[in-house]
């Protein structure tokens, strides 16, 4: 069945096309395929001027497989913690990383049994923590039969130079590298779309939302697999979409690379083109 529209998917196209090749595609006719028919690109866009066709196609790249479960299953239960301010060390800063996947096939009593256990642990613990980054083993009791497990908790503790209540933040450490894995599964599913469309020109959308990993380790990895997906030589421009500041902030850029090199970008901060380059050179904003 055809897509259901994203909340944001057409504002980034629709931002791009007003920079695109000189603001050349400002004015184009954009019909949004996926909500029409199943399983067609995100976006094919008609420049007014010489009916020039376009095919967009857009995915989100996720640091690792799973990532926006594991995060939605985190934040649902684990981010409580950070509310109990008799958790905080005077003059200090408390970082509680949790393993990801720790909720994985978990029912919602076991999720309330891993938090409380994490609590209990931090309450046990949080006034005898060594200096610097260290691992921790946090038993959680049995639930319903089960055996005792532990969690392997990694805490950094550090000194502020500055009076302060203190901090506590309860985090996700990613213990998995399975990037490979989300580009192929990326690649499957978008090229064969993108390359079914009959546009001029066909281009591909990445989209990086986190800190947690670089634009290069995602062009590396479309290096190493150009051979299974021989359809990327049909690909004309595959551009990185930086998403890490857009919310709130309002921070999108759009980065063109030619090797590890970005030879063409596009900023635009609250729906303002803010920033923009062209064959490597920044071109002056007016």
């Amino acid at each position: 069945m055809p897509a259901k529209p994203g909340k944001d998917d057409q504002v980034f196209v629709k931002l791009f096309l007003s920079a695109y090749e000189d603001a050349s595609w400002a004015d184009a006719e954009v019909i949004p395929l996926d909500q029409l028919i199943d399983g067609a690109v995100e976006a094919f866009a008609t420049r007014k001027s010489d009916k020039k066709t376009l095919a967009i196609e857009h995915t989100l790249i996720e640091p690792f497989v799973g990532d926006r479960r594991d995060f939605a299953a985190f934040r649902q239960v684990f981010l409580e913690i950070e509310n109990d301010a008799t958790l905080l060390v005077p003059d200090h800063g408390i970082v509680v990383h949790v393993p990801v996947g720790t909720l994985d096939g978990q029912r919602p009593p076991a999720r309330k049994k891993i938090v409380e256990a994490v609590h209990a642990w931090i309450v046990a613990n949080r006034l005898r923590l060594r200096e610097g980054e260290h691992e921790y083993a946090c038993p959680v009791p049995g639930n319903a039969g089960k055996m005792d497990s532990v969690v392997t908790l990694t805490v950094k503790f550090t000194p502020f130079h500055q009076k302060s209540p203190g901090m506590l933040s309860v985090r996700r450490q990613q213990i998995i590298n399975d990037l490979d894995k989300v580009i192929a599964k990326a690649l499957t599913n978008k090229l064969p779309k993108l390359m079914a469309t009959p546009a001029k020109k066909r281009l591909l959308f990445l989209e990086r939302d986190q800190f947690t990993f670089f634009p290069e380790q995602i062009l590396d990895e479309l290096d190493r697999q150009q051979a299974a997906f021989p359809l990327l030589n049909d690909v004309d421009e595959i551009w990185i979409l930086e998403t890490v500041g857009y919310r709130p902030e309002g921070h999108l850029n759009f980065d063109l690379y030619k090797g590890k090199h970005i030879v063409a970008s596009l900023t635009f901060r609250k729906g303002v083109l803010t920033g923009q380059s062209k064959d490597g050179m920044p071109v002056p904003m007016n």
